[in-house]
């Protein structure tokens, strides 16, 4: 595929008007974060064309201990000059403390950048109604993925409710076989693949957006009646006998990056492990060697099914966030290039990439992979619909989305239906 060309003369034109018209050849501008690995590749391949245009080089480094790291940097006043966060709640608890530099005064159109990525999107980033965080990548989390010739082999249809999708379980269990792959041990963040299936579900019961968003602020109660019921559903799914390949001990003890491995083999019938299974865009990077070149073809995706009809769709994702330490000319330079729709051109047509842009005119048919094709395009209709909704537990106070809320949801799948009043009454005696 030829290498589009990243910086248009007219994006060019804007970066250098909005520095003043000045040189920046030979500026350095440097960028921590937690991308490691193909992930922090694609990145860095990302400023390819902008170094080649602007003459500014971009240094990325990325560590999986960043989030100490960083917090270290910032106390000691020895910065980079960007740093990209997986949780927006990073962006906001830096900004409140002083350390982050508003994109106004970055020389960031802000209206533009809420039209491209979503009132609710910038939202993530404001403190105080100042915008400090600027919005990078985005994945989706409301799909299953699933084979369909295995699908087409035995009859089965795709479901579109909540109740269709566990009649067709209750079929694959009567044929002898287990619908979900199910696994969220990941060490000292084991549970978050649970909090996923009850983020999914709150979505898609009560009111909707408007009641998930009071959840996630705290305006009702995390024992209230209608986390109750997304519990209980969520229940039905770890709990239901033969439901889960290798069953509730598997649920706690299978590495999440292996849990859909089982899909991808046969038994002596020639049947598959499960078929079923509810996990992030950016799991393909975590399968079988071999399987990703399927994605899209062989494994594919439905979207996570409605549970009420009478609310309108919605998606759950995650994303990462970036904030700035200063404003120096070839950060804001940088800035504005991080949030055109041509940043994410070079990562896009990366064989293996499984990030995708949250810039909602980005041109999804870059993507190298079918999967993504689909995905990219899912996300933007969400953000442009105002239905896109982050992850919830990274919102909350860490200790309860990465503390209470996470050792619950292990507790429950090894406890059973029976705990669901004790799990959600300890996270909300958690809530700070």
């Amino acid at each position: 595929m030829k290498k589009p060309l990243l910086v248009s003369f007219l994006l060019l034109t804007l970066i250098l008007g909005a520095c003043g018209g000045g040189s920046l050849e030979g500026e350095e501008v440097t960028i921590t974060g937690a991308l490691i690995g193909s992930d922090q590749d694609g990145f860095r391949a990302a400023f390819e064309d902008f170094t080649a245009e602007t003459g500014i080089i971009v240094s990325y480094q990325g560590s999986d201990n960043f989030e100490q790291e960083i917090q270290i940097q910032m106390e000691s006043g020895d910065t980079p000059d960007f740093a990209l966060w997986p949780q927006p709640g990073a962006v906001v608890d830096a900004a409140t403390r002083g350390y982050l530099t508003p994109l106004e005064d970055l020389g960031i159109d802000l209206d533009q950048y809420q039209n491209d990525f979503s009132s609710y999107l910038v939202g993530l980033g404001v403190v105080d109604g100042v915008i400090y965080g600027g919005a990078n990548a985005a994945n989706l989390k409301s799909i299953v993925w699933y084979q369909p010739a295995e699908f087409d082999a035995r009859g089965y249809s795709v479901p579109a409710t909540w109740d269709e999708m566990i009649a067709l379980a209750d079929q694959i269990v009567a044929d002898g076989m287990n619908p979900f792959c199910f696994g969220m041990y990941s060490n000292g963040a084991s549970g978050w693949l649970a909090t996923d299936w009850m983020e999914d579900i709150m979505l898609r019961t009560g009111d909707g957006v408007d009641s998930y968003d009071k959840w996630v602020s705290h305006d009702i109660p995390f024992n209230d009646p209608m986390v109750k019921n997304a519990a209980t559903l969520l229940s039905q799914i770890m709990h239901t006998e033969n439901y889960v390949v290798g069953g509730t001990d598997a649920i706690v003890s299978t590495y999440f990056g292996n849990a859909q491995d089982p899909m991808f083999s046969k038994d002596g019938n020639g049947n598959p492990g499960c078929f079923m299974h509810r996990q992030a865009s950016f799991i393909t990077g975590f399968w079988p060697e071999g399987e990703q070149a399927g994605a899209g073809s062989i494994t594919t995706v439905f979207p996570f099914p409605s549970i009420d009809p009478s609310l309108p769709a919605a998606a759950l994702g995650g994303g990462d966030m970036w904030g700035a330490f200063n404003d120096r000319d070839a950060t804001k330079a940088v800035a504005e290039f991080m949030l055109s729709a041509e940043f994410y051109n070079n990562v896009a047509i990366r064989d293996g990439n499984a990030r995708l842009s949250a810039h909602t005119g980005f041109d999804t048919s870059l993507y190298a992979s079918p999967i993504n094709k689909i995905l990219g395009d899912t996300i933007a209709a969400a953000l442009s619909a105002n239905s896109f909704r982050f992850d919830a537990s990274d919102l909350m106070p860490p200790e309860v989305g990465a503390g209470s809320f996470w050792k619950e949801m292990m507790n429950l799948a090894v406890e059973g239906p029976g705990y669901i009043d004790t799990a959600l009454d300890t996270v909300e005696n958690s809530w700070p």
